[in-house]
């Protein structure tokens, strides 16, 4: 039994539940609200983070939610909500509907994301895939599963036959250009890419050995807490794209299944990166 067991049943209890709402709206036309240029929402994306948000507080009144819905409605930046938060409280990090564009046009590449971090650490991550009705989830210390079946991440160690993915980013322009160097760079080196524009997809889809790698500039707190777990717990690595450990404030990630870390780290070239890396300072 590990001390964490509890919040993932009930992370997953809420994600099983907020899905079956998701999917009942999917075939219903959506009121979509833009958010910012290329970023929406829908009030289906509001009803279940409700849904999320208010049944934890219910469980945990101790706990404190960070939500993407409710971050993006602040006037502050996502990083600055960020260092407020404090370090040592159990937090929930909630993406309701992750993957909104792709809801929005049918396209069943969306999902859940449920993360529970103290002390800056994950400790609990579930990511449902509602389409599929696939839920993975993991705990600190603990195997990553789908559906109750251990997953590890692909054995593959060559980029010829490497599948990567990456998202082209909503709203930051700077992370667009990037993304399309990184296209360029290691697009002569792998053998296929995907697109998916739903970080938690591509997080899971690594996790299971679906595909074997997952580069993106231009991320959010919570489109990948709960996928750094799993990715991790199912034998992957997690960076961020100039090598170095994932933090709460770094915007441009790297997952890969271990053995093609390097070689992709090796793929991005200087000048595809940040000048400076988007961190806390």
């Amino acid at each position: 039994m590990s001390e964490y067991d509890g919040f993932l049943e009930s992370a997953k209890e809420i994600a099983f539940q907020a899905g079956a709402y998701v999917r009942l709206h999917a075939s219903i036309p959506h009121a979509v609200v833009s958010k910012q240029k290329f970023d929406f929402v829908t009030e289906t994306d509001s009803v279940s983070e409700h849904i999320i948000t208010s049944y934890l507080l219910g469980k945990y009144p101790e706990h404190l939610v960070f939500g993407e819905e409710a971050v993006s409605s602040q006037r502050e930046s996502e990083n600055d909500l960020i260092r407020k938060l404090p370090e040592n409280r159990y937090i929930w990090i909630v993406d309701p509907i992750d993957g909104t564009t792709n809801f929005i046009r049918g396209i069943p590449q969306y999902a859940i994301s449920i993360a529970l971090v103290r002390n800056w650490q994950v400790v609990v991550g579930v990511v449902y895939d509602i389409s599929r009705d696939e839920m993975f989830s993991t705990s600190r210390g603990n195997a990553s599963v789908c559906n109750g079946k251990e997953i590890h991440v692909s054995s593959s160690a060559s980029l010829d036959t490497s599948i990567i993915a990456t998202s082209f980013p909503a709203a930051d322009m700077h992370a667009r250009e990037l993304v399309l160097k990184s296209l360029y760079e290691c697009g002569s080196g792998i053998m296929s890419l995907r697109i998916w524009n739903c970080a938690a997809i591509a997080a899971v889809s690594l996790a299971c050995g679906r595909i074997d790698g997952y580069v993106e500039p231009g991320i959010h707190l919570w489109d990948f807490s709960a996928g750094k777990l799993l990715i991790e717990n199912a034998g992957g690595k997690f960076s961020d794209i100039d090598g170095r450990p994932y933090h709460m404030f770094q915007k441009h990630v790297l997952a890969t299944n271990g053995h093609l870390h390097e070689m992709l780290l090796d793929l991005i070239t200087k000048e595809t990166k940040p000048q400076k890396s988007a961190g806390a300072g």
